[in-house]
């Protein structure tokens, strides 16, 4: 079961590298779930090649109907006028449901298009973006990725990069942090970094909190400061993002120290904040599923550092969610989380039956766990 892998190099440290080599070729495709990167660095690409004063001949931007290999083709034929590189930008190409634009999705309009990004030629950028691939929520709403997998394949077949920016590990989070405070004049602890990367739930599949999101709350954190140099945890309180899935671990931990009057005011907090009585339910059994698997597999003998790592694999959790779980799974017998478990199941019957209403049976949960 155990599950071990070389930490894989994240996209914004390789772009960070091929633009201080001016290592950049001539078809570039930028994607991921953090479209805060994907946007960034196509700025930033546009800034480094295009010349401001010859910006109206020099970039040329594609989108919706305009976006056809007809079109493609003719533009990157034209040769920059006092710029480095003349740039054809197509930002959005595949949409956050996986589509194209309509013209491309008739009949083999699409792989005609992927055909002729072999002949960009020298002097030339074609920068193409994909938008945040839709992950959570209806999974009739979520992303078809043939298109974007298809568009990858092409791009690295016609010598272009693709740049996937994957959501930022632990380590780079908090210094995504720090550097937004740095830049405001501000500090912090590092009990205030980890408060951060804990309570938003940065990283994890079921909710859509990204570095937007993010620097949003940064932003109200550092007005909430006032003209104090240091950020402290007060700053926090009412500022910051909480994730459901916080709190629910939390209602999970009081419940497994049997402190279950706390483990009714987290739940008061889910509720009052408006998270559903059943995505609270779901987001249960998906908690203690993960711990209790991280416990069977701490009983088998595997180490922390592997638990984490098939918990980020398999289960899809964030760095610090798979850290939490496995700590917290350390401290609980599996005899316990199986029963948790199947208590969580019982609930489920109760609402889907309608024997209990959803919050009286959230409570039953709580007391039988």
């Amino acid at each position: 079961m155990a599950y071990t892998k070389a930490p894989t190099e994240h996209a914004f440290i390789k772009i960070e590298r091929d633009l201080k080599a001016g290592d950049i070729p001539r078809l570039v495709l930028l994607c991921g779930r953090e479209d805060y990167l994907t946007d960034h660095y196509a700025h930033v690409l546009i800034d480094r090649f295009v010349e401001p004063a010859s910006r109206a001949m020099d970039l040329v931007s594609l989108s919706g109907a305009e976006v056809t290999a007809q079109a493609v083709e003719e533009n990157v034929e034209v040769f920059s006028l006092l710029s480095q590189r003349r740039v054809i930008f197509l930002p959005g190409l595949v949409n956050q449901r996986g589509k194209v634009p309509k013209q491309l999705e008739q009949g083999k309009k699409f792989d005609e298009f992927l055909a002729g990004l072999a002949g960009v030629p020298e002097g030339v950028l074609l920068l193409i973006t994909a938008e945040k691939p839709i992950t959570t929520g209806d999974y009739q709403k979520q992303s078809d990725g043939r298109r974007l997998k298809k568009l990858q394949t092409a791009v690295t077949k016609a010598g272009g990069r693709v740049y996937d920016f994957t959501s930022l590990e632990q380590g780079q989070l908090r210094g995504f942090i720090a550097k937004r405070f740095q830049n405001a004049g501000k500090e912090c602890s590092y009990s205030v970094l980890a408060r951060i990367t804990r309570d938003t739930g940065y990283g994890s599949r079921y909710n859509d909190y990204d570095l937007f999101g993010l620097e949003n709350d940064l932003r109200k954190i550092i007005a909430h400061s006032g003209n104090r140099r240091e950020i402290t945890e007060a700053d926090l309180e009412g500022t910051l993002t909480v994730s459901p899935e916080n709190n629910v671990f939390r209602m999970l931990d009081a419940i497994s120290q049997g402190r279950k009057d706390q483990a009714l005011v987290y739940l008061n907090t889910l509720l009052e904040d408006g998270d559903s009585e059943f995505g609270i339910l779901m987001n249960i059994v998906r908690q203690v599923e993960m711990m209790l698997t991280a416990r069977q597999m701490q009983d088998e003998g595997q180490p922390r550092a592997s638990i984490i790592q098939w918990l980020k694999k398999e289960d899809h959790a964030a760095e610090f969610r798979a850290k939490t779980a496995a700590d917290a799974a350390s401290r609980i017998p599996s005899d316990r989380l199986k029963h948790m478990l199947l208590a969580a199941y019982a609930v489920e019957e109760h609402i889907k039956t309608g024997l209990m209403s959803p919050r009286l049976s959230l409570e039953y949960f709580i007391s039988e766990a």
